[in-house]
């Protein structure tokens, strides 16, 4: 039973390295889109989680004059409207541009983040993914399934304190993906 016990727990700690890959972006890149995945908004604006993503992209825009900006997400059943919205809004409060920024407002998983953003973007360049540091490897798997063959992670951060957590959560949503994929 030890044996079976380590060999679990390699796994684990396998797994969680790839998450743990993803923590630290590529450079050099000149995207012509950004795809800033969707998290929960409140009436108040986005949630903490977001926040990190939006002020990762911001920053992001800010460096990339050229690049068009993609916000994801549909309205969940406790949100005042669409993630979508609420993201632009932020953006646009953080100064950039309205005609940088495109909304994707149907998708409610990333999986659909993805493929419904691909519907709005022209051509076949380079793509840049904005999302939380411990979910950039899935989310990038993601996209490789949906076949954007050009996206790169940027890892926007997250609040230490739950990051064990969020950590072992994507495990678990790692294992739900190959299961399923």
């Amino acid at each position: 039973s030890f044996f079976f016990f380590l060999l679990g727990f390699s796994f684990f700690v396998f797994v969680e390295s790839l998450i743990a890959g993803g923590f630290h972006e590529e450079s050099a890149h000149d995207p012509d889109y950004l795809i800033v995945l969707g998290a929960q908004v409140y009436e108040s604006g986005p949630s903490v989680v977001l926040r990190y993503r939006l002020d990762r992209a911001a920053d992001f825009l800010m460096e990339h004059e050229d690049c068009i900006c993609i916000v994801t997400g549909a309205q969940g059943y406790n949100e005042p409207f669409t993630e979508a919205l609420g993201m632009r809004d932020y953006l646009l409060k953080k100064g950039i541009p309205e005609e940088r920024i495109m909304l994707e407002e149907q998708a409610t998983t990333t999986m659909e983040n993805i493929r419904f953003s691909m519907d709005l973007m022209e051509g076949d360049g380079e793509v840049g993914i904005v999302t939380n540091n411990f979910h950039i490897y899935r989310a990038l798997l993601t996209a490789k399934k949906a076949g954007l063959s050009h996206a790169f992670g940027i890892p926007a951060g997250s609040v230490p304190f739950y990051l064990p957590h969020n950590m072992l959560r994507e495990f678990f949503g790692l294992i739900k993906f190959f299961l399923i994929s």
